[in-house]
This record gives C-alpha cells, structure tokens and sequence, in this order.
C-alpha cells in the first residue's frame, strides 16, 4: 500500500483525495501545519509522497522547499498543486523546487498515479 502526507487546510479537497487514495488502495495523512507535517513523517515511515496545496497548504512555501529537497532526494514523489487562475503561484513553486508542479484539474487526474503507481 502507497502512502502519502497531504499538505492542505480544505476539508472537502481532503475529503476528495481521501476518496481517491482508498479507492487505489493508498493511504493519505493530512497535516495542516509545520508541527503536523513533522510529526507525519515521523509517525509514517512507509510515506512515498508529499502532496502540497499551494494555496491552503498552511505552511509557508519557502519553509517546505528545504524539506522537499531532503525529501526528493530520499525518492519520495513530490506534487505541488494549484487553481489555474493563480499562475504567480505556480511559477512561485517551480522557482523554490516543489516538485511536480501542476493545475488542480491535472492533480486530480494523476492522483490515483501517485497511489498505484
């Protein structure tokens, strides 16, 4: 079973990617904050993904980019999502290295990927 930390504070996005973990066989750990995201890796060892919400993740961007270098480099898969109408966002996100950095709509699409896959 793959499992991931989603790094977000809306509920029913939450509530989707849950759904959508179960049904690949996954398993998803929510933090909302840096203390959250700290004790889910912690507490998960077996975690191949890291999740981000660009836009709720609750955490500042530039204070997930160390953590998603040491992270990448340990072969976790790091997807960092956003509304297509934040492109400022996004280009925010590839300059700091949150990984795959892709629109809502595409994260959705490759979510059951990140549990099969």
């Amino acid at each position: 079973m793959k499992k991931a930390i989603l790094v977000s504070g809306d509920l029913m996005f939450i509530s989707k990617v849950k759904e959508v973990a179960r049904a690949s066989g996954g398993e998803v750990t929510v933090a909302r904050s840096e203390a959250a995201l700290e004790k889910a890796q912690r507490d998960c060892p077996d975690v191949t993904a890291l999740l981000i919400d660009l836009e709720k993740s609750g955490i500042p961007l530039e204070a997930l980019s160390p953590r998603v270098a040491t992270l990448s480099q340990q072969g976790w898969r790091i997807v960092s999502f956003f509304s297509h109408v934040h492109e400022e966002l996004a280009h925010r996100a590839l300059e700091l290295g949150l990984g795959e950095v892709v629109p809502r709509s595409k994260f959705v699409k490759l979510l059951p990927d990140v549990f099969l896959g």
